[in-house]
C-alpha cells in the first residue's frame, strides 16, 4: 500500500451509523464459565469462631466461614441473604474489610458467593483509607 493511500484511509475514515450499532451483532464469543464449587472441608480448631458465628448470625443474615490466608484464621462473614438471592448475578461479590486478631493489618477479602452461598472465588487486598 503506498503512502497516499494509507494516509487517505486513515484520515477519511466513512463510519455509519450500522457500524457503531454493536447491540445486534453477535460475536460468537462463549459466556466467561464459573468457577467450581470448593468441596474441600474447612478444619476450625477455634472454638471463638463459632461462638462468634452464633453472635452475628440471624434470619436475614447467613454466615459464611472464609480461612484467610493472611491472618491464617477463619473469619465469619456476615452476609445479608438478600443481597445474595435477590442478585441477578450467578456469583455474586462481597467484600468484606477486617484487622487480624491482633487488631492491626487492616485488608478486605473479596467474595464471590453463588445462590446456595458456596465460595466460588477468593481474593484479599489492601485497604487505603482517604485522608479527607
Amino acid at each position: 500500500m503506498k503512502d497516499n493511500e494509507r494516509e487517505e484511509r486513515n484520515s477519511n475514515p466513512k463510519i455509519t451509523k450500522s457500524d457503531n450499532d454493536y447491540s445486534t451483532t453477535d460475536l460468537s464469543i462463549p459466556p466467561i464459565p464459573e468457577p467450581p464449587k470448593n468441596n474441600q472441608k474447612m478444619i476450625i480448631e477455634n472454638p471463638d469462631v463459632l461462638k462468634r458465628m452464633k453472635k452475628i448470625e440471624s434470619p436475614d443474615r447467613k454466615v459464611v466461614l472464609v480461612n484467610c490466608e493472611r491472618c491464617n484464621a477463619v473469619i465469619p462473614i456476615p452476609v445479608l441473604k438478600k443481597i445474595v438471592i435477590e442478585s441477578i448475578l450467578p456469583i455474586v461479590p462481597i467484600s468484606y474489610v477486617h484487622k487480624n486478631l491482633e487488631k492491626k493489618d487492616q485488608h478486605c477479602i473479596t467474595i464471590h458467593l453463588d445462590h446456595d452461598f458456596d465460595i466460588r472465588r477468593q481474593r484479599l487486598s489492601d485497604v487505603v483509607l482517604s485522608s479527607d
